[in-house]
C-alpha cells in the first residue's frame, strides 16, 4: 500500500465537542465534520493519533472507579463499611485518610482503637496495626480499595501486635495506569483487546504521568496507522476510558485535545477483493456465533416453558 492524497489533520478540543457521554465527565464526545472524507474504490482510510494534551485530573480512588471503600469490624462487631473521599492519593495521604475514618468507627463501637499504617517503600508493602490487636478486614467486596494498600481479595485479621502486612505490591494506580483513546464509530480490523479476543476501536494506549493535577502532552513514540474498515467519515466520536470500555474516564470536567490524521492508502484490485473475502469471513463468523447465542437462549426459554407446563399439570394430578 502506499499514500495517494495528502492528509489530513484534525485537530480536537473536548469543549468543542457535542456530548454523548450519559454523566457530566467530559470523556467524550462527537465531532461533526463540514465536509465528508470518502476514499475512492481503490482506496482504504487509515486513522493515526499523532499527539494529544491530556490533564491528569482524574482521581485514583471514587465512586466512578468502583475502589472507594474499605470493610472492617473489631471484636463481636458487625462489618461496617467506611466510604473514602474521593481524590488523588498517594500511599501516605490514604493511610492518613484511612487512620482517621477507622478510628472514628471505632470510637462508635465503643473501643476507640488507635489504627497505625507502616509502609515499607523499599519494599513496597504495608502494615497495618491497631492498639486492641483485634480487627477484621474484608478485601473481598467489589469496591474495596485493597489493591491501593497492597492486598489480595481476601478476609485479614489482625490478632497480634504484628497487625496484617501487605500480601502484594502497593498499587496507588489502582490498575489504571493507562488510559485509552477510542473512536467508537469508526470501524478496524487492527486491533484486538486482550479483555474480549475482538476487534477494538481503540487507536491508541496512554500511558498515565504520574504528577497529578496537571497536564501531560503524548507523543506516540512509534506510529500506528489504524486501517478503519469503511470508506467514508461524516462525524468522528471519541471515547477515553480505562482499560474496560465500560470504565470512562472521569477528568472531573477538565478540557483535553487530541490531534488525528486521515490518510488515504490506495490497495491492488487482488488486496480488495482479499480484504472483501476476509471482512465477509469474519462477518460471517460474528453472524454464526450470534445465531448460537440466539438459538441456546430460545431452547432455554422452551426448556423453562415445558418445564413450567409440566409442573402445573404435576400439580392438578389427584393422587387417590
Amino acid at each position: 500500500m502506499f499514500k495517494t492524497r495528502g492528509d489530513i489533520f484534525i485537530s480536537i478540543r473536548s469543549r468543542d465537542l457535542i456530548s454523548t457521554a450519559i454523566d457530566d465527565n467530559n470523556n467524550s464526545g462527537r465531532f461533526n465534520l463540514f465536509e465528508d472524507i470518502i476514499a475512492e474504490d481503490d482506496e482504504i482510510l487509515g486513522v493515526e493519533l499523532v499527539s494529544a494534551t491530556i490533564p491528569n485530573s482524574f482521581y485514583n480512588l471514587s465512586n466512578n472507579n468502583s475502589n472507594n471503600t474499605i470493610t472492617f469490624k473489631e471484636g463481636g462487631s458487625a462489618y461496617t463499611t467506611l466510604t473514602i473521599p474521593s481524590g488523588s492519593y498517594d500511599i501516605l495521604e490514604l493511610s492518613a485518610k484511612l487512620k482517621e475514618l477507622l478510628e472514628a468507627q471505632s470510637t462508635t463501637f465503643g473501643n476507640s482503637y488507635t489504627y497505625t499504617f507502616s509502609y515499607d517503600k523499599i519494599n513496597n508493602l504495608l502494615t497495618i496495626t491497631n492498639s486492641g490487636n483485634d480487627a477484621m478486614f474484608d478485601f473481598t467486596t467489589t469496591t474495596t480499595c485493597r489493591r491501593f494498600l497492597g492486598f489480595t481479595s481476601s478476609i485479614q485479621t489482625i490478632n497480634s501486635a504484628n497487625g496484617i502486612t501487605s500480601n502484594r505490591a502497593v498499587d496507588i494506580t489502582d490498575t489504571r495506569n493507562s488510559i485509552y483513546i477510542r473512536l467508537p464509530n469508526l470501524s478496524n480490523s487492527k486491533v484486538i483487546e486482550s479483555n474480549s479476543g475482538k476487534y477494538s476501536n481503540v487507536v491508541a494506549q496512554v500511558p498515565i504521568e504520574l504528577s497529578r493535577n496537571t497536564f501531560f502532552t503524548y507523543d506516540p513514540p512509534t506510529k500506528f496507522v489504524c486501517e478503519l474498515v469503511q470508506k467514508q467519515i461524516n462525524s468522528i466520536d471519541i471515547n477515553i476510558t480505562y482499560q474496560e470500555e465500560t470504565n470512562p474516564v472521569n477528568f472531573e470536567r477538565a478540557d483535553w485535545e487530541c490531534n488525528l490524521i486521515v490518510s488515504f492508502f490506495r490497495i491492488s484490485q487482488t488486496e480488495k477483493r482479499a480484504r472483501e473475502f476476509s471482512h465477509s469471513l469474519q462477518q460471517d463468523m460474528y453472524n454464526r456465533i450470534d445465531q448460537f447465542n440466539s438459538n441456546r437462549i430460545e431452547a432455554k426459554q422452551r426448556e423453562e416453558e415445558i418445564k413450567k407446563y409440566l409442573d402445573n399439570k404435576l400439580k392438578n394430578i389427584k393422587v387417590e
